[in-house]
């Protein structure tokens, strides 16, 4: 919780403000008892109408500065709660941004959804009750009583033994409802997780006729989360009818107690004092429940604020030990290189050792699982090789740091992302625009024709995800993207699977073409992707099996004239 105060801190101005209108609002509300009780002693018993008067509108002066208090001090929590849970979730997003994918998988994106935005509420809401019991729960307790005990200090007594018995169920309820809310925490990251995978996957869901089986799967985590946080709550509900029931009692007590002393002449009470003791025993129990239920809340936040500080803690990707000035060199190579994904026991790839020349044309073939998009991870620096080293003009990419690395390669990964906005800021992507470049980098792409038939030409507006256009246009604007990105090293992660041969044919020829100078790599799955490229590397099981040119492969590579024949139908020479 301590950690939550350096969020908490630009907001300190408008914290005070809050606090200090509330202490004024609840130092009004304790006013309130007293000029009522002048009211039944002197007015009423006097039949002085005009005393009355005059104490019915101090009570309303009163009453009107404390709903303006009150006002303020919520305007100011409500600003307090915007601009904290805004710097959390910021917090959240640029750690998010900067995790490693092992760091990401151990987390997953469903659970990060829930924790920027369900624990960040959260914590966001009982901040705010702390800050506020901090005020009004000591003026509150200690105004109500020293008040009381101004009346009779007997009857205020009485009043404070019903404290302790509050807060005692308030601890045991604290320490009963914490389990809960971290299993219903984690079966909402569930459900959120189920969820994204019924909506990325639903035709195939629906091809298989597998609805009845996914519906199942979230029913019964929506039941086991719906169970704890019923149990959760139902615990907590527990606390009002017990203090109002203790409150009750307490009352009746007093009532008797005031009239028995009364009616024998003890002590100097009135029944004024009476009705003023039990208004203030009432605020001091109004106290008393805002400070229980805060701490009840408590073992939540608790909860939450782990969630959020075990993202917030995460190591990221780590820089290397050299500074942004690094230029990569368009010659790499892999010595020995073995990588594992976390908690696998068989290695992604293993003992790869390739060299790549630059401005040579390269492509990576093989069938799925054979390692070929980890490599490109890898080069990416989204993985850090388990094995091994990899290196460009003698050195090593592990000393270098991440984005210095990222810089220097125009890559188009094998899922095509397109974002919310024009042709235009797709292939930029932030980037300053030159006119040239971006005519040279669509010319390229084979996007002329899809962009002249547009409405809006460059500037026609994409949905989110490319929803309004087709699969093979989204691969060309991401392809473009990566070829507007002046680099040394070009890779395309299978990233032409989305074009007819034709399509593909020309913009193979046109990126030979522009970008001679260039190494290129191509990761495919495709024959006609590979055949001309000048060296061809086979990846089988996440071992490199073989090298060479499309003609020497084939005649002596089992597995890539394997591939050949699948998809060509042909034989070899």
């Amino acid at each position: 919780m301590k950690r939550m105060l350096k969020y908490l801190k630009p907001y300190s101005g408008m914290l005070v403000l809050s606090m200090v209108a509330i202490a004024v609002a609840t130092v009004g509300e304790l006013l309130l008892p007293s000029i009522m009780s002048r009211i039944l002693d002197e007015g009423i018993k006097n039949k002085d109408f005009s005393y009355i008067v005059i104490c019915s509108l101090q009570m309303f002066a009163i009453a009107l500065v404390s709903f303006g208090a009150w006002i303020l001090g919520s305007y100011a929590g409500a600003r307090i709660i915007a601009g904290f849970s805004t710097d959390l979730k910021d917090a959240v997003f640029k750690k998010v941004n900067t995790l490693t994918f092992e760091e990401m998988n151990s987390v997953g994106s469903s659970s990060l959804i829930s924790r920027s935005i369900y624990d960040v509420g959260t914590v966001s809401w009982v901040a705010t009750m702390l800050a506020e019991t901090a005020v009004t729960v000591p003026i509150l307790f200690i105004g109500g009583v020293v008040l009381s005990m101004r009346k009779d200090v007997t009857l205020s007594l009485l009043m404070l033994t019903v404290i302790p018995v509050v807060f005692g169920a308030v601890v045991l309820i604290a320490r009963k409802v914490e389990p809960l809310w971290e299993t219903a925490d984690k079966y909402i990251d569930k459900q959120n997780d189920i969820l994204r995978e019924r909506l990325h996957g639903i035709r195939v869901i629906r091809a298989f006729n597998n609805e009845p089986k996914e519906q199942e799967k979230a029913a019964n985590a929506t039941r086991i989360m719906a169970d704890k946080i019923i149990k959760g709550n139902v615990t907590m509900g527990i606390l009002s009818p017990l203090a109002i029931m203790l409150l009750n009692v307490a009352v009746v007590f007093i009532v008797w107690l005031g009239g028995f002393r009364i009616g024998n002449g003890q002590g100097n009470a009135t029944g004024a004092d009476i009705f003023a003791v039990i208004q203030y025993m009432a605020l001091v129990m109004n106290g008393v429940m805002i400070a229980a239920m805060t701490i009840v809340m408590l073992p939540e936040a608790n909860v939450s604020i782990k969630r959020i500080f075990h993202v917030i803690d995460l190591k990221g990707i780590p820089n290397g030990e050299k500074d942004s000035d690094f230029r990569l060199s368009g010659d790499l190579e892999l010595k020995n290189v073995t990588f594992y994904y976390e908690k696998s026991e068989k290695p992604a790839v293993e003992d790869v050792s390739l060299k790549i020349s630059e401005g040579q044309k390269i492509a990576i073939i093989g069938g799925t699982g054979s390692g070929k998009s980890t490599i490109v991870r890898l080069l990416m620096k989204f993985y850090k090789p388990t094995e091994g080293a990899i290196c460009s003009g003698g050195t090593d990419l592990a000393t270098i740091e991440d984005k210095a690395v990222r810089n220097e390669i125009g890559c188009a990964l094998q899922k095509a992302a397109i974002y919310t906005g024009t042709v235009k800021e797709n292939i930029l992507m932030g980037a300053e625009c030159d006119e040239e470049k971006l005519a040279g980098a669509v010319r390229i792409a084979q996007l002329d024709e899809f962009i002249a038939g547009l409405p809006d030409g460059i500037d026609h507006i994409l949905e989110q995800s490319g929803k309004n256009i087709s699969g093979g246009q989204k691969q060309r604007i991401c392809i473009a993207r990566a070829i507007y990105k002046d680099a040394p090293l070009y890779i395309f992660d299978d990233t032409f699977s989305a074009l007819d041969f034709i399509t593909e044919a020309k913009l193979r020829r046109a990126l030979a073409e522009e970008k001679k100078d260039k190494t290129v790599i191509v990761i495919t799955q495709r024959i006609t992707s590979a055949m001309n490229s000048d060296v061809i590397f086979v990846m089988d099981k996440g071992k490199l099996i073989d090298s060479g040119k499309h003609d020497e492969l084939l005649a002596r590579c089992s597995i890539y004239k394997e591939i050949y024949m699948s998809q060509t139908g042909g034989v070899s020479a």
